[in-house]
């Protein structure tokens, strides 16, 4: 893939030669030895006002630096929630016992999930973060983005425009790797347009810290550490004394915890996040281990300032706190769910991952798929289960939102739209871009894209592609708002569960041995 990659980019750009390269300040700390071995690797693009630079939820390997002329940035997925109503009228299906839904967008403020995110900004591969309600920015000469594409291969987080002519160059990553690591030109350039232009955005995006002043912001300004991680590298270890609280910048990082029976993932955190609160405000040590899941940055406040943050404002510290005892609290019942249950089969269908699931009982169940049914017409037609999946033992694990403890699909999202809330139910935010990336890493099948048949208006993309439909990631959502979920509610012979596989199994299933066992 990057070498075909290689190629467009070669098609529609001008090689660089390492003399050109090295009269660019930001190259001049790169040995001409390894821009001689990288030829054609650095391309210099010309685009004219109102062309596409990339597309967001598109895949590429490359990163952008901008050496004349201004860009729009901007994400054109509409800020919205994917929801169903309930139609009026007469139930359908199962003698009108089940209620039709029609899927539809919905603005924050109709959507009874709204306390569980205030963000203001939202994250993106660039070095500003958008304003929720009006998600357009402007990069200019110096300015990096597409950075974690590049170095991470994940989608485009948002859409580029030049709003003038411009001239800007596109780099693989072998390059962009030697650039963030050796030349310090860039990063001095990259820093201090973080602590100027971006890091009142990103304190602020944060909603507990948004009401820091701009005096505190000044004196942290030039005080914060900005740190930068290769992927496994540790960031802080569970027992060690906390120093420092992180926000991270760009990247995902993940929380896990070390039990006798094995690593626990607590969550998988990106950028706008944070961590390293706990500890801080409790004086004791760390009570988890963060890693670097891929090239990540972070940005490091020393416990003096954390302390001075704490002191200036009472109401951070008191919403800190809550937070982290929200935290401590999810940490402790995510220990719990997990019994000793030493079945093979179990662990090897990854149950043991999981914390909701919707069996279906084989020997009750008549293969009527009324369960499929119920689900399809209380979501538009849209059916969100699927009555195939694993088994164990007598039960069918049907292909539907697990709500795992270990939850892959949140691993690279390039907006961050995707997260786990304290009752560790998985959602997906409203400014999803559809870039399907949750739904290919989930290990079950278990999201889905759905298409309102609507298109981006730009036209032809880059490298002459078409606009895709426009598309929301949707996962099961409980029938949020009915009593049970419907496909539960629709069966008629009590053959579907919505259950907690360690406890039900620790309970149903405590007498079974595996064959080997019996003989």
């Amino acid at each position: 893939m990057a070498h075909s990659h290689m190629r467009v980019a070669l098609e529609q750009g001008e090689p660089l030669s390492p003399d050109q390269l090295l009269d660019i300040p930001i190259f001049q700390d790169i040995p001409r030895s390894l821009l001689e071995k990288n030829r054609g690797a650095v391309v210099r693009r010309r685009f004219e006002k109102g062309d596409l630079i990339c597309r967001e939820g598109e895949y590429g390997s490359t990163a952008f630096y901008i050496l004349q002329g201004r860009c729009q940035v901007f994400i054109s997925s509409p800020i919205a929630h994917v929801k169903s109503r309930k139609e009026e009228g007469a139930g359908v299906g199962l003698m009108g016992l089940v209620r039709t839904f029609t899927s539809y967008l919905t603005g924050r403020e109709e959507d009874p999930r709204r306390e569980a995110s205030q963000q203001t900004y939202i994250p993106i591969d660039a070095p500003i973060d958008l304003d929720y309600h009006h998600p357009v920015g402007e990069l200019g000469p110096g300015d990096l983005f597409g950075e974690m594409t590049c170095m991470s291969f994940y989608p485009r987080s948002a859409t580029v425009r030049a709003v003038e002519d411009c001239q800007v160059l596109e780099m693989l990553r072998n390059i962009l790797d030697f650039l963030l690591k050796k030349s310090k030109t860039l990063k001095r350039h990259l820093d201090e347009a973080y602590r100027q232009r971006a890091m009142d955005n990103h304190l602020r995006s944060v909603p507990i810290f948004a009401g820091l002043t701009d005096a505190f912001l000044d004196h942290l300004r030039q005080r914060v550490e900005l740190l930068r991680l290769d992927p496994g590298e540790v960031i802080c270890r569970q027992g060690e004394a906390a120093d420092s609280f992180y926000l991270i910048r760009l990247g995902f990082v993940k929380v896990a915890q070390q039990h006798p029976g094995g690593e626990l993932v607590l969550a998988y955190l990106g950028r706008g996040q944070y961590f390293g609160e706990m500890g801080l405000l409790s004086g004791e040590p760390r009570t988890a281990t963060c890693t670097a899941l891929d090239h990540v940055e972070v940005v490091r406040i020393s416990k003096g300032d954390f302390d001075l943050m704490m002191r200036e404002f009472p109401d951070v510290r008191v919403h800190l706190e809550a937070e982290a005892a929200r935290r401590a609290e999810a940490g402790e019942r995510m220990a719990r769910l997990g019994p000793d249950i030493p079945l093979d089969d179990f662990l090897g269908q990854g149950l043991m991952e999981a914390q909701d699931v919707l069996l279906i009982d084989l020997e009750r169940c008549t293969r009527c798929d009324d369960c499929v049914r119920a689900c399809a017409d209380a979501h538009d037609g849209i059916t969100r289960l699927i009555r195939d999946g694993l088994r164990y033992d007598k039960y069918l694990v049907a292909t539907s939102c697990r709500s795992c403890m270990d939850p892959l699909c949140m691993i690279g999202c390039p907006v961050g739209s995707i997260r786990r809330k304290h009752s560790l139910e998985i959602i997906i935010e409203d400014w999803c871009i559809g870039c399907g990336l949750c739904a290919r890493q989930c290990p079950y099948g278990n999201i889905n894209m759905h298409e309102f048949g609507e298109r981006r208006g730009e036209g032809e993309g880059v490298a002459g592609k078409k606009a895709t439909p426009l598309k929301k990631a949707i996962t099961c959502d409980l029938c949020t708002g009915l009593r049970e979920p419907s496909c539960v509610y629709a069966c008629p012979h009590q053959a579907a569960l919505r259950v907690n596989p360690r406890r039900f199994f620790a309970d149903q299933l405590i007498s079974i041995r595996s064959p080997e066992a019996t003989h």
